[in-house]
């Protein structure tokens, strides 16, 4: 069953936002009846469709909120299709947050009359993973922002290195212990982070870490991380 977000609910009645309407009636040509599951205020319902599709009515509960603590990414500007690819991926995988960061060795830049329209249409992007995986809520995105402007939480910082000395293995940082703390992830573009943003980020308070001996391509390495996340908070 395709999910949608709702806006209101009174009593087993949950309206819909007038922007899904083309997606309900021209591209999955759905009518009066059929079923939908629809995510309102962390619990996700199954419901069927009224005449005019931007209302449903509630069958039963699907499922209620089970995600434990907020996972914060902050993701270096890349290229549109990596962006895309880190955005839909990584909201199937959990993350509940984006922060965009332009670093050193960023290749790609963008004028600020043009962060408007980037922040919207990634939004879309994490809209349509977070339905299409049946998340209860919608990831945020935030940003643009420069390195100084990181903000480093009270629990859990990773910052994921190139560095072959001081640097901790993914395995001690990131446990069974502290998995469903707040998490923040830092990680670089192509080429990494340089010396100095490492530096600032260290000062912060985030752990100098390494995702093993392979070098991993940008867009894997939040993946990596939080399919770790996953495991560690889901065998619990």
């Amino acid at each position: 069953m395709q999910q949608y977000f709702g806006i209101s609910k009174e009593k087993n009645l949950i309206k819909l936002n007038s922007y899904d309407l083309n997606h309900i009636k021209n591209v999955m040509r759905m009518k009066e009846n059929d079923k939908i599951i629809v995510a309102f205020n962390n619990v996700s319902y199954i419901c069927t469709l009224n005449k005019d599709l931007l209302s449903a009515n509630i069958i039963e509960i699907f499922k209620e909120n089970t995600e434990k603590n907020d996972f914060k990414v902050y993701v270096p500007f890349l290229n549109d299709e990596k962006m895309s690819y880190i955005f839909k991926h990584g909201t199937e995988l959990g993350i509940t947050e984006y922060v965009v960061v332009f670093y050193t060795h960023c290749k790609y830049k963008l004028n600020k009359k043009d962060i408007e329209k980037k922040l919207n249409r990634w939004s879309k992007i994490i809209k349509e993973a977070s339905e299409q995986s049946y998340r209860l809520i919608i990831p945020e995105i935030k940003g643009i922002i420069d390195v100084a402007d990181i903000e480093a939480n009270k629990s859990v910082n990773i910052m994921c290195s190139l560095d072959s000395v001081n640097v901790k293995n993914i395995s001690s940082v990131l446990t069974h212990d502290n998995c469903n703390d707040t998490i923040s992830l830092v990680f670089g573009p192509e080429g990494g982070l340089s010396s100095n943003e490492e530096k600032i980020l260290s000062d912060k308070g985030f752990i100098k870490t390494s995702l093993g001996k392979d070098v991993l391509r940008t867009e894997t390495v939040p993946l990596m991380v939080a399919s770790i996340v996953k495991y560690l908070r889901d065998s619990e």
